[in-house]
């Protein structure tokens, strides 16, 4: 059933009517280059994640892991992104040969302000760059090469409200299935749990580079 509502935005007025106008320092604090602070972000992050959307409009978000430092800073606006062992599906590439923009958000546990940077991006396969962003002897099939357009810091208010980074504050996941289970409800998977599971978890031990 489609939800109907009374009262809905619709446009930058009525938007800004309630929420008032960003204060000189929000505004002022959009960059259109890496600065000092942003890199010392950057080579502390070890998750980020990217926003990637196709020619027709449709969104994607994919997270990346690695240990810190993984995203490489090239220069004040250039970032390179070693691509990992997946499952094949390359939303973000595949956006991103329809449609190069991308935006970038970068996470340092225990730090509460994030980094945002909006840029556009390529695919990139010279074996220099590949060669020397390998881990455990295995180079990425990919490094995406984003070029940077603006960059800021995020205030930490969303973090502060979630607990985030307070072991103290997470909720109880006991209750959760595995994504083994996930997996065989959502993919009609024949094989037992167990055996899914299994897979599962010798992927993660086996293939991650």
């Amino acid at each position: 059933m489609t939800m109907r509502f009374k009262d809905v935005i619709a446009t930058e007025e009525q938007l800004r009517a309630i929420t008032g106008e960003p204060s000189e320092r929000a505004v002022q604090k959009v960059l259109p280059r890496l600065d000092s602070h942003c890199i010392s972000l950057i080579e502390h992050s070890p998750f980020m994640l990217i926003a990637s959307t196709d020619a027709t409009g449709n969104l994607d978000v994919s997270p990346k892991g690695d240990p810190a430092g993984f995203v490489r800073v090239l220069d004040d606006r250039t970032l390179a992104i070693p691509d990992r062992k997946g499952n094949r599906r390359a939303d973000t590439f595949s956006n991103v040969l329809q449609n190069p923009h991308v935006a970038l958000l970068f996470l340092v546990p225990g730090y509460r302000e994030t980094l945002r940077v909006t840029g556009t991006a390529q695919l990139v396969r010279d074996a220099e760059l590949r060669d020397s962003m390998a881990m455990n002897g295995s180079a990425p099939d990919f490094v995406l090469v984003v070029s940077v357009i603006d960059t800021f810091f995020h205030c930490a208010k969303c973090v502060i409200r979630s607990g985030i980074w307070q072991p103290e504050k997470w909720p109880d996941v006991s209750d959760m299935p595995t994504f083994g289970k996930i997996l065989k409800d959502q993919t009609h998977a024949h094989e037992p749990v167990e055996e899914v599971v299994a897979q599962i978890e010798e992927s993660y031990q086996n293939r991650l580079y």
